[in-house]
């Protein structure tokens, strides 16, 4: 007959369990309490705080990362970690780490925000072909402090390109610009657009440039209230009209005959194709008393002639390289032959 256990070697159900089998557990018989110790990242909550590596702010060894909410490769809170994961990166400087399009080196776009977080909202305002501007006047407008220079504007045609700002001198926009060094005709200067880089120079730096330069935008379409014309020599202004009001104007850039003949304005200036200037052909609206051909010229070609005077080559004669192939680097003289570094002519408009 089989022994009975004695009472106390038995549980209270009265199974065979050794009463002192719960010595190394918890008082309540639960996991043996936590002695604390520095949070590091092992997988353990070593600190005794509920929380493991990671999601514990005092973790201790934790590698230095920034918090990067949005995704952008950017943060702006530095955090530690154990390993580099979602939402960290390695690099700072993020200005809205709730938008992924804003982050350091961003493009700068015209919307009135800090894009690329360098301090400022929309500082590349007419500096990038995603920022243009309509005119330098406009410009002056809106940036009041910026220097003279290229540009980025958008034409009327919808082309963006960079053109030369006079700012100090109230916000003109170069429209035309032809140097010395330049082999070619202006006949149709003004209509359309042509070489649009040859915009993007200061027309002084142009007179002593040996990079050829002869371009424009149109003029017919570019808002604009006055232009004047300028001349330039050895890397200096020598000369500019007076404001003249585009209404004076008498014909559209890229035609024929007098665009000024007296009147309302001081200056008479003719020009075209050489048919027209050299050969009287073609002169649209010619004025009463005018001479079919632009002031008698003989080997003008195809360029203009502009001056306070019914004589030729008394101010800024621009020849094309089909006549004379010279301009003038002054007004009423300067001569500076095509293919040399000396001169260069410009229309600005305003």
């Amino acid at each position: 007959m089989a022994r009975s256990a004695p009472a106390d070697e038995t549980g209270p159900s009265g199974d065979d369990t050794d009463a002192d089998s719960g010595a190394d557990s918890g008082a309540d018989g639960g996991a043996p309490p936590c002695t604390p110790s520095p949070e590091r990242c092992n997988g353990v909550d070593d600190d005794c705080d509920g929380r493991v590596d990671d999601a514990d702010d005092d973790l201790v060894d934790g590698l230095p990362f920034y918090e990067d909410a949005d995704g952008d490769g950017y943060g702006d809170r530095p955090v530690t970690a154990c390993r580099l994961g979602e939402g960290r990166s390695l690099l700072d400087g993020d200005c809205d780490d709730g938008d992924a399009s804003r982050y350091p080196g961003a493009v700068e776009r015209c919307d009135a925000v800090d894009d690329d977080c360098d301090g400022h909202a929309d500082d590349a305002l007419g500096l990038s072909e995603d920022c243009p501007v309509e005119s330098c006047a406009a410009l002056l407008v809106l940036a009041p402090e910026a220097a003279d220079g290229a540009y980025w504007l958008v034409l009327p045609s919808g082309t963006t390109a960079p053109v030369w700002c006079d700012l100090s001198g109230g916000g003109w926009t170069l429209g035309f610009l032809r140097n010395s060094a330049a082999v070619g005709n202006q006949g149709d200067a003004g209509q359309g657009e042509l070489s649009l880089a040859s915009l993007a120079v200061d027309p002084a730096g142009a007179s002593a440039s040996t990079t050829p330069a002869l371009g424009w935008h149109d003029l017919n379409t570019f808002v604009y209230e006055e232009l004047a014309l300028a001349a330039y020599a050895g890397g200096v202004a020598t000369y500019r009209s007076e404001p003249i009001p585009r209404a004076h104007l008498r014909i559209a850039f890229g035609e024929d005959g007098y665009r000024l003949y007296g009147g309302e304005s001081p200056y008479l200036w003719c020009g075209g194709a050489a048919a027209y200037t050299d050969g009287g052909l073609g002169a649209v609206d010619n004025p009463p008393g005018a001479p079919a051909s632009c002031r008698g010229h003989g080997s003008l070609g195809s360029g203009w002639d502009f001056s306070t005077s019914a004589s030729a080559n008394a101010g800024l004669t621009l020849c094309g390289s089909d006549g004379s192939a010279f301009l003038a680097a002054s007004f009423g003289g300067g001569w500076v032959a095509y293919g040399n570094a000396g001169g260069a002519q410009a229309i600005w408009v305003r």
